[in-house]
């Protein structure tokens, strides 16, 4: 797979944040084995992943929708073929 970076790494930790107001997020956790929580923008939760140490995911959501997760990275990004 090869990602197009859309945008700078931010880190995302316990702050809820757009990654850019990006659709497609590649996410990866720098810290101890934590869980990845996506919410509405109104700041309610409707997802969770556990991400592992070291470990990076790539996350579609909605442009609106936000990313938290405690020792975690996130580029917005999108696929190339």
């Amino acid at each position: 797979m090869i990602l197009k970076l859309l945008g700078p790494e931010v880190d995302i930790g316990s702050t809820a944040n757009n990654v850019a107001s990006s659709n497609l997020v590649r996410v990866i956790n720098t810290g101890a084995a934590a869980v990845l929580n996506i919410q509405y923008a109104n700041g309610v939760a409707y997802a969770n992943t556990t991400v592992s140490n070291a470990e990076y995911v790539v996350v579609e959501k909605s442009a609106t929708d936000k990313l938290v997760g405690t020792g975690m990275k996130a580029t917005p990004v999108a696929y190339r073929y």
